[in-house]
């Protein structure tokens, strides 16, 4: 029996049916062009047209598909921006659309440099359209210590009932201390804000902020690759609310005069505290040198180095010398954190400041700015003192112990526990509380009990503090 067959030519399709299949069709159903014969019916070819034939198998294909009245879009974000009152209010504002209702509004974002990536869910009532704020900072939000300066990289994500979901194109803030009106100066890498004062003032501090980092990365053998912010208050009061929260005790005990609050940003109380700016960018280009991943900086190394940066090491100086005279000198280990006695922490940092001078001035700065390489590759201080002076922090004790005519220390003294509070230096008194509240960094404070004694003790009532992460 004949078959179907299909032939092309000219851009036609070209169909034959059998003479089977026609006699099944009634005699008024026949193909154009048929005609019977004796011997039965003969088939001409019938033509379609090719474009006949694509249109109908596209409406066909549309038809197999949801109409779009029924098709599920995902959530659309809109980024409603931030609102920003520092210190007391950080809010981020989003709305959402979705076709089916929408069941979270999340904040997604990272907070530069130090941050990791976090997210948090506002609050909202489940529909098709919502609109909610998600706050960083608020009345009932203080736990989260949030500078001048910090720069937060976020975006919004929304999901629906469906599964689906959308988010916002990713933005950046930069959080600023909008209650003054900042003048930005640029030099070497390093941005100086102020709000009070002469401009000649402001640029005395950013020539010492450029020259003590290219000083001191010299000095380390490293790069600060990353740009630098310094903000100067004018005044106490308007510092205090900048700086970490602290309990009410400590708030009425010390002054903070300088402090390093992340990688990247310093706050200096005053426009002509040259030796202050030193210190704690100091302790920028300590970090650059010698904490990685694995590396860690012993406290004595990381206080020492940035009393060295300083013009005049004052009253620390003072301390040391009158702690090596008596004989009771602490022990290398015991200062790899701070110490828990208060009363040591003037000599804690004197010495810091003695140990150091003499690794530079007997040894060299080449040497000392691989023992920085050393510690960052992820070495303890005793290998990587090893590694590039052939002795561990009993040695390099006993060096300078005998540099100052002391004998040996027989036992040395176990390590202090690690302290989350800044202490006092010689002539002061320490905070009243260890209860501050605040994140890592490092601090330069001055004590008040002590400022009725300023005529009388002079630097010594200035305190220089460390406090750690």
């Amino acid at each position: 029996m004949n078959k179907q067959s299909t032939t092309w030519r000219q851009g036609q399709v070209w169909f034959r049916r059998s003479s089977y299949e026609n006699l099944r069709m009634s005699g008024s159903a026949r193909f154009a062009g048929s005609r019977r014969w004796a011997g039965g019916l003969e088939t001409r070819p019938y033509a379609v047209p090719f474009g006949l034939l694509l249109a109908l198998a596209f409406t066909f294909l549309l038809a197999l598909l949801p109409s779009p009245a029924h098709a599920q879009s995902t959530p659309t974000v809109t980024d409603l921006g931030v609102e920003a009152e520092f210190p007391d209010r950080l809010a981020f504002n989003a709305s959402a659309e979705s076709d089916s209702p929408i069941t979270r509004l999340r904040l997604r974002y990272e907070i530069l440099p130090d941050g990791t990536l976090a997210s948090g869910d506002a609050e909202i009532e489940a529909g098709t359209s919502v609109t909610a704020s998600f706050a960083l900072q608020a009345a009932d939000q203080t736990t989260l210590y949030l500078p001048p300066g910090t720069t937060i990289v976020y975006h919004w994500e929304a999901t629906d009932e469906a599964g689906e979901t959308g988010e916002s194109p990713e933005a950046t803030f930069f959080y600023d201390d909008n209650r003054f009106e900042w003048t930005p100066l640029e030099q070497g890498g390093v941005t100086i804000r102020y709000y009070s004062g002469k401009e000649d003032a402001a640029r005395q501090m950013l020539e010492v902020g450029a020259e003590i980092i290219a000083e001191m990365s010299a000095l380390l053998g490293t790069t600060v690759d990353f740009p630098v912010k310094v903000w100067i208050y004018d005044s106490v009061s308007d510092m205090r609310p900048a700086l970490p929260r602290r309990s009410e005790t400590y708030e009425s005990s010390v002054i903070t005069a300088g402090i390093r609050i992340t990688t990247d940003t310093v706050l200096v109380l005053g426009e002509a505290s040259y030796d202050t700016l030193r210190h704690e960018l100091t302790h920028v280009v300590t970090a650059s040198a010698g904490e990685g991943g694995l590396g860690s900086i012993p406290a004595w190394l990381d206080e020492g180095t940035a009393v060295y940066s300083q013009r005049d090491a004052g009253g620390f100086e003072v301390e040391v010398e009158r702690a090596i005279g008596r004989g009771n000198v602490l022990s290398v280990r015991s200062i790899t954190s701070s110490p828990g006695d208060p009363a040591k922490v003037g000599l804690f940092y004197g010495q810091s400041w003695s140990l150091v001078s003499y690794l530079v001035e007997t040894y060299g700065g080449e040497q000392f700015a691989q023992l920085y390489a050393e510690i960052k590759t992820g070495k303890r201080i005793d290998s990587a003192l090893k590694a590039v002076y052939g002795f561990d922090q009993d040695g390099l004790e006993d060096e300078w112990r005998d540099f100052h005519d002391l004998p040996p220390r027989v036992t040395p003294e176990p390590s202090a526990a690690p302290l989350d509070e800044p202490t006092a230096e010689p002539g002061g008194n320490p905070p009243a509380s260890s209860d501050d509240g605040g994140s890592g960094g490092t601090a330069i404070i001055v004590l008040i009990g002590a400022l009725a004694l300023a005529g009388v003790i002079g630097f010594a009532g200035f305190t220089l503090a460390r406090r750690f992460r």
